[in-house]
């Protein structure tokens, strides 16, 4: 497996030169070398020891080269760090406790507390996965009531003085109203289109969810946009969360992120190459159980939460139909695309998967 690095060093020899780095004992021969996957970035491994999980970075990505970059990695892994640190803020145990990294272009790593072997989504039954899902939920209602530790707004960045913070500066208020006249125009879009739906249901529900989207409610937040089945841990104590991807926005937007991919795209994607390999269209009661208790974890019996969040769902709804019928337009996909959402024709069936749920919304 090649790895981000100009060091044509094995694989133990790049994993002890890590461990070296870390002050942890070295592995002696490549029988004790515990592999626990490989993601689309990462080559993970069991420390078994210490207990500790080592990432190294691959060099192939997507079928596509990656070319380091220090900037990139050390937000990437900066920002997990402080994730983490501020996740366990919340006492709800749901991130590794300890969590280092290095970047340099011979040898680039992240290391962090073993949180449990997996049974996976498919070892699931529904009422297990609306456990996990509600203790998710849980976990992102109280990430509400903590100050982000990180200015500014979006994802995280690497400052001039080496300090991260969020890509932008400004009044969360008005990101929030400016990103909702985006959202107004892709709907607007989809109503003007040539498609063929009940436009006029859609745009009595559109009309009265996008002018009660919740803007005043709103605080900045630190918390996370990935959480993907592959990137929960599933254990018989409950559910913890890695490989996170930090975002400084609204609680409600990312909340709402969640219950729309479980809900309604992770299966939908289940025909690509990015998702193909979960079977996540065999896990449909599993993925909707999770949804639902998210929600009732999330909004701990608040009708305000819940119709704020209804909003959000819809808005996430909106933008995926609209992105679908973006990339049908394109005359053609790129490599990338391709691999997130499939060809041409499986966007097409798609797309009319999400124009009946802006139906039935």
């Amino acid at each position: 497996m090649p790895f981000l690095t100009t060091t044509p060093l094995t694989e133990r020899e790049l994993i002890n030169k890590a461990l070296n780095n870390e002050g942890l004992k070295q592995l002696s021969c490549d029988s004790e070398i515990t592999r626990l996957g490989e993601g689309a970035w990462h080559c993970a491994y069991l420390i078994e020891g210490e207990q500790l999980v080592l990432r190294i970075p691959k060099r192939i990505a997507y079928e596509k080269e990656v070319v380091f970059n220090r900037a990139e990695l050390t937000a990437d892994y900066a920002g997990t760090k402080a994730f983490y640190q501020h996740a366990n803020r919340t006492g709800k145990g749901m991130c590794p406790e300890h969590y280092n990294y290095y970047v340099s272009e011979e040898l680039t790593y992240t290391i962090e507390s073993y949180v449990g072997k997996s049974i996976g989504l498919v070892g699931q039954t529904p009422e297990q996965s609306k456990r996990y899902g509600r203790e998710v939920g849980e976990f992102f209602l109280a990430l509400e009531e903590l100050d982000s530790p990180i200015p500014g707004i979006g994802y995280i960045t690497v400052g001039a003085g080496g300090e991260i913070k969020g890509q932008y500066e400004g009044d969360l208020s008005a990101f929030i109203l400016e990103e909702t006249e985006e959202y107004r125009e892709e709907w607007e879009a989809l109503l003007e289109s040539s498609y063929s739906f009940n436009k006029e249901k859609v745009s009595r529900t559109g009309e009265e969810l996008i002018a009660a989207r919740s803007v005043d409610r709103e605080k900045r937040v630190l918390t996370n946009q990935d959480t993907s089945p592959e990137n929960m841990i599933f254990t018989s104590s409950g559910v913890r969360m890695i490989d996170p991807f930090p975002i400084i926005y609204t609680g409600t937007s990312l909340a709402a992120n969640y219950v729309f991919n479980y809900q309604t795209l992770f299966h939908a994607l289940h025909n690509t190459k990015r998702h193909g390999k979960n079977q996540y269209h065999l896990l449909i009661p599993q993925l909707k159980a999770s949804a639902k208790g998210f929600v009732e974890g999330y909004t701990n019996g608040s009708k305000q939460k819940w119709n704020d969040l209804r909003v959000e769902v819809y808005l996430k709804l909106v933008t995926m139909t609209h992105e679908h019928d973006q990339l049908l337009k394109q005359e053609c996909l790129s490599r990338e695309q391709m691999i997130r959402y499939g060809t041409k024709e499986q966007i097409q069936e798609r797309m009319k998967i999400f124009l009946k749920e802006l139906e039935e919304f």
